[in-house]
This record gives structure tokens, sequence and C-alpha cells, in this order.
């Protein structure tokens, strides 16, 4: 039988409570690891997202600062989250591949020190991955614990996964596309510019986080509605669906890949500059040409991009100007890359403020 002391069952309610009244994926994500440093009494826990290659991977990390007092420990209001991408570490990949082979929980004791790590499964398949250590085994009320908030977590993310997602390819749908759009322009603002968990944007301090620097692209499909007559409506989804995957398989974990509708599809990603921005959208339209697509063979693809900084943080003047830069591309001959910013420079469009051809919602 379980003390009482190993779960809380009011407190672990609570907890859930608060969890399912999130709606944004990131924020839930944050949130959970909050929820477990909590309820475990641990000052660090992370979490592996696992990008398509498996070589890789997004490092989230959440720290606790704890005050020691009269044997109590108490939670200090310095609490951050810091994310990067990272080569997967030698031991992570060892136990994945025991998670893998067992379908159990990873503990390697380390001196007095009890690495723990846990699986977060998608479709039977490991996509993320829960580590912490503990300085005593893992006791029955924390496996408890952690079982019963992960088995709940993950009805709740599929149900928000659901939400979000495009039906026919599992991509980002538009409806979700303005709310990430805050949360980018909140990072290329600045170190001291963040979002409550209700979406608000506030100050707050985040030391050692530089300003990030964003890139998007609109992607369209040339010719899809003579795909569509040719070959029919069946064969139009199955090249979406392709388009999808190539996307996912050439793009990060962390890059943001939404289908608009149709034929079109937006790509949001993290570039240094614009060079490196062209080389990667580059490299993915290049893909997509040397792609074999069934009966169909070849496919092309035309795209826009542009650049978010701190001046464009309008849902609607970013797209807008990525939409020029792709007229610009099928107005020359499509199956091409065109960046709004080299277009304005060389007097091939012209600056404006108003909603693009492509609706935001």
């Amino acid at each position: 039988m379980l003390n009482k002391k190993d779960v809380a069952p009011p407190s672990l309610l609570n907890k859930l409570v608060s969890l399912t009244t999130i709606r944004d994926i990131e924020l839930f994500e944050f949130s959970l690891l909050k929820t477990l440093a909590e309820l475990l009494s641990i000052n660090q826990i992370s979490m592996y997202k696992l990008d398509q290659t498996n070589t890789t991977c997004w490092l989230s990390t959440y720290s606790i600062d704890f005050i020691q007092d009269d044997s109590k420990r108490q939670f200090s209001e310095s609490q951050e989250i810091c994310t990067s991408e990272i080569t997967i570490p030698e031991e992570i990949k060892s136990a994945q591949l025991w998670m893998e082979t067992t379908r159990k929980p990873y503990i390697h004791y380390r001196g007095d020190r009890c690495l723990v790590v846990y699986p977060i499964l998608t479709v039977n398949k490991i996509e993320e991955m829960l580590t912490f250590e503990l300085p005593h085994p893992l006791t029955e009320g924390e496996m408890l614990i952690i079982s019963s908030l992960l088995s709940i977590t993950h009805n709740f993310r599929s149900l928000l996964d659901e939400s979000q997602k495009d039906k026919l390819t599992g991509l980002l749908n538009r409806q979700t596309f303005e709310e990430n759009i805050k949360k980018i322009s909140a990072l290329t603002a600045g170190p001291d510019i963040g979002q409550d968990h209700d979406g608000n944007m506030l100050n707050r301090r985040r030391p050692k986080v530089e300003t990030e620097k964003f890139c998007l692209a609109i992607i369209d499909i040339d010719d899809f509605k003579s795909i569509n007559d040719r070959f029919g409506h069946i064969m139009g989804d199955e090249v979406l669906l392709l388009l999808s995957y190539v996307m996912k398989q050439n793009f990060r974990a962390r890059d943001l890949l939404f289908r608009f509708g149709g034929e079109e599809f937006v790509v949001i990603f993290r570039a240094p500059d614009k060079e490196e921005a062209y080389k990667a959208l580059e490299r993915f339209r290049n893909k997509i040409q040397e792609y074999h697509f069934p009966q169909i063979e070849t496919v092309t693809i035309s795209m826009g991009a542009t650049l978010i900084n701190e001046l464009n943080y309008l849902a609607s003047e970013i797209i807008g100007r990525a939409d020029q830069a792709l007229y610009h591309a099928k107005q020359s001959g499509k199956n091409q890359l065109h960046f709004y910013e080299n277009l304005l420079e060389n007097g091939h469009v012209f600056e404006k403020r108003e909603a693009s051809a492509i609706d935001v919602l």
C-alpha cells in the first residue's frame, strides 16, 4: 500500500485541472515540465524532442531554484526554461533503445544519483523523452505520479494536436498561424519580452537569451490544378501528403510547418541570416524537384520568403511580404525561390501595408 506522503491526490488533481485549461502545445509542454518538477520536488527536468533524422533533438530544460529554510524546501521566484538544438547524447540514445525494446522507463544509478528517462509516445513511437535525476531510487509513489500524469496528459495532448493540425497532412492548420506569429514576435523583440500562460505579452527577465531570427516562406505547388484534372483528386491528395512528408524530413523538429489549404503551405524556421535561410529553402525546393511522385513523376514548387524582424509583427504584413515574393516567382516562370527583401531592393516590388491575397484568419 502506498504511503500518504508518496502521493498527494488533491495536489495532483489541481495540477491536472490547471494543465487541461491550456490550449497552446508549447505552453502545455512547459507546464508539464513545471508540474512534474513541483510534484517530484526536483530542481531540474528536461524534455528531449526528437527530429525526423533521430540524430539531433530539441532540448528543453526547466530549472527551479530551491531555498532551504529550516528543513523546508520552498520555490524561489527564479524559474526559467531554456531550449536549444543539440546532438542526442549517447546515454539518451541508449535509454531510447532500452525503452523501444522493453517498453519500460530507463533507470540508471550513478553513485548516489538516479537518472530516470520516461518515453512520451505518439502512435507507438517515441517522439519525446523526459529526463531527471533523483538523490534516491524511484519510489512506487513517484512512479504512480509520473505514469498517471503522462497518461492523462497524453490524451489531452492528442486532443490539442487534433484541433491544431491539418487532418490530411498532419501539419499545423492556418487557425494556429497568427498565435505562432505572436510567439515569434516575442522572441525577435529581444530578451525582455515574453508571454504569460494566456499568451499575453509581458516583460520578464530571460537571462543569456539572444534575440532569435526567423524566416517565413509560402510554398505553392506549381500547376496543381492540372495535376488534379489529369490524375484525379485522390492522386492530388497523395501529392499533398508526400510534399508534407518531405517538408518534415527537410526541416527541423522545432520549425513550424503549416498547410494553409489547397496547395499552399507555409514554413517558419530559425535562420541566422538571409543567406542561410536561402540555402535551407533552395535545398527543400531541389528535394521536391528530385522526388519521385508516383504516376506524376516530377512536381515543382514556387516559394516566396521574407525575414521576420522587430519591424513587422502583424501576421497580415509578414504573410503579405512573402505573398508578393511568391507572386513574382510564379510570374517569372515558376519552380523558383524569391525573397521579398531582394525584390524590394531591386525595385521589383513596392512596400505596402495591407493584407495579402492569402487571408489570415
